[in-house]
């Protein structure tokens, strides 16, 4: 867990982290830095700290919402290090290892590419990275990430006005002192970045293709300072990088795992369709999909790639950033992976005034329910009234049978829960018996059960596929637009759910305890050791009345029903 702190002498706030006592031994003393990219206004920059019992620094700002965006970056960092060190060391092939410092070309161009300054600058940094490289000389000043290296005058008081003459001149030999010195801090960078841990007979080669790197770099600034941004013709020389999967990383794509985790959770067919389509959104964006290559940084321009392209908050919160998650976290739980990059990123916009969804006013219940009493299609005809009364779902109410509709304690109720044939509710709190509002039964829907039959009332039995939708999210999605087609065309009245809003909203306005109205909508904030008796809800239920229209539209309407006698306790009969 990470910390907030502030000192008394500045305004800036601290990130507070205790090294966990697995790793303790490993890392402490080693010293790290982290790239921080641009939060807002404020600029990038790198911070260098050791590894104590924790790691401190500061996050260089007074905003607590850049601090705390800068605390999510510094611990996926901080993760990648410790699941690292968990691991016992890696070795890794040339290719892979070349791959890996394009990391430092890319971290070059991205610091210094627009704006590189005199050619002088990288003329010297690429004569001090080779002379490093080529063993000529024995010590050379280090690099930083991040850093702005303006080594010009130091390298002619080094090699004379003639750099390449200059160095040319010294003898090239094998030793590594100033290779280490130079790009030391760089391959640490790098390794803590991919959350390696590589055998310590390979450091030597990392850092002579970390020099390579950075030099390479170097040429390509060195004509962005002489107003050539043309691309770089060697860059095709680093492969792709694949990571190895015992440094924690997952060669697994994202649909292995989806599918993986659809067998073992069984979640609804809705769901199923929902997050396919965000597994290949994600893939789309990244232009690949292995699990091990997905990193923080991905998943943030992915998020940020959603809001241009208009996506609602809620879409993008509820939908594509809660399922990535869910299917990096049960790779962690499996395993297969150290890290969730997507661990920590959320929407960063608060929901304004005037976007919260809203009820149905009285008038308006009053005008969807008389509309239904005219309909001859059972879904339209009962649905709404079946909503308004009971503030259920509609996806719920959709999946009811015949033989559903029964009596318990003298009161004709409705049992709550997947269909038969492979429907599906939200959570386990759905599940749950209502009692029928006799304003319903007055107006004849336990005939209109008797008559149907025991098996469903709104739909034709579905295939039972879990990978399919079930029937009855057609029916629940063309009561929506039908809804629409009457006019209540209102953004921030969802047609079917702010019936269930308006319920919960009159019986706050009638003073019905608020358990009891959770315990009928089925809404899981009530205790699970709390269940609603028959008896109870049926009281609470009966007192919700039938709205009539009026021309005032926030009348507020006593008892009675839509041209219905006054509500009897128990109705007709239901089917057997």
């Amino acid at each position: 867990m990470a910390f907030t702190s502030q000192r008394r002498d500045s305004s800036n706030w601290r990130f507070r982290q205790r090294v966990p006592v697995d790793v303790l031994g490993k890392v402490r003393g080693r010293r790290i830095i982290i790239s921080f990219p641009s939060t807002g206004r404020e600029p990038p920059f790198t911070v260098e700290t050791t590894i104590g019992t924790e790691v401190s620094f500061s996050t260089r700002t007074p905003d607590k919402n850049v601090h705390e965006a800068r605390s999510l970056v510094a611990q996926t960092h901080l993760a990648k290090i410790y699941a690292a060190a968990r691991t016992e060391p890696v070795k890794l092939s040339s290719r892979t290892l070349t791959a890996l410092s394009k990391d430092i070309y890319d971290l070059f161009l991205a610091t210094h590419g627009d704006d590189p300054g005199p050619v002088r600058r990288w003329e010297a940094f690429k004569g001090f990275s080779r002379a490093a490289m080529e063993g000529r000389i024995q010590d050379a000043p280090e690099l930083v990430p991040g850093s702005e290296p303006d080594e010009a005058a130091a390298a002619e008081a080094r090699f004379g006005p003639g750099l390449t003459q200059g160095i040319d001149a010294l003898p090239a030999s094998d030793s590594t002192a100033a290779l280490e010195q130079r790009f030391g801090r760089l391959a640490n960078w790098l390794l803590a970045e991919r959350g390696i841990e590589l055998l310590p007979e390979q450091r030597p080669l990392l850092l002579k293709l970390t020099a390579m790197a950075a030099i390479q770099a170097g040429r390509q600034l060195k004509k962005h300072a002489a107003y050539d941004f043309s691309p770089d013709p060697e860059i095709s020389r680093f492969p792709t990088f694949e990571p190895p999967s015992e440094a924690g990383g997952s060669h697994r794509t994202l649909t292995d795992v989806f599918e993986r985790w659809r067998k073992e959770t069984h979640p609804s067919a809705s769901t199923v369709s929902t997050w396919r389509g965000v597994v290949a959104s994600l893939k789309r964006h990244l232009g690949h999909e292995v699990v091990g290559r997905i990193t923080h940084e991905d998943i943030v321009r992915w998020k940020d790639r959603l809001v241009d392209a208009g996506l609602s908050r809620k879409t993008i919160s509820h939908n594509h950033l809660a399922a990535i998650k869910a299917l990096l976290n049960f790779e962690i739980q499996n395993k297969r992976l150290a890290v969730n990059p997507a661990a920590g990123i959320k929407m960063g916009v608060k929901r304004r005034a005037g976007q919260r969804m809203r009820p149905y006013t009285d008038n308006e219940v009053a005008r969807i329910l008389a509309l239904a009493a005219r309909e001859t299609s059972p879904a339209q005809r009962w649905l709404p009234w079946l909503a308004a009364l009971s503030g259920a779902r509609i996806g719920e109410v959709a999946q009811l049978w015949g033989q559903r509709i029964t009596m318990e304690d003298g009161i004709a109720v409705m049992v709550i829960r997947p269909a038969e044939d492979g429907g599906s509710l939200k959570n386990e709190w759905s599940e749950r018996t209502v009692p029928i509002h006799p304003a319903i039964i007055e107006a004849g829907f336990l005939d209109f059960v008797r008559q149907h039959g025991s098996g469903p009332l709104f739909y034709r039995r579905s295939s039972g596929d879990p990978s399919k939708k079930h029937a009855s999210k057609g029916v629940t999605n063309r009561l929506a637009a039908w809804i629409r087609e009457q006019g209540f065309t209102d953004p921030r009245k969802a047609p079917n759910h702010a019936l269930r809003h308006w319920f919960v909203t009159m019986g706050q306005r009638l003073h019905i305890n608020d358990s009891v109205i959770e315990a009928i909508i089925g809404h899981e904030e009530g205790s699970e050791y709390r269940h609603g008796h028959t008896q109870t809800l049926y009281e609470a239920i009966i007192k919700i009345p039938v709205p009539v229209e009026t021309g005032n539209q926030n009348q507020t309407v006593g008892g009675g029903s839509l041209g219905c006698p006054a509500p009897t306790r128990h109705g007709r009969e239901p089917p057997a």
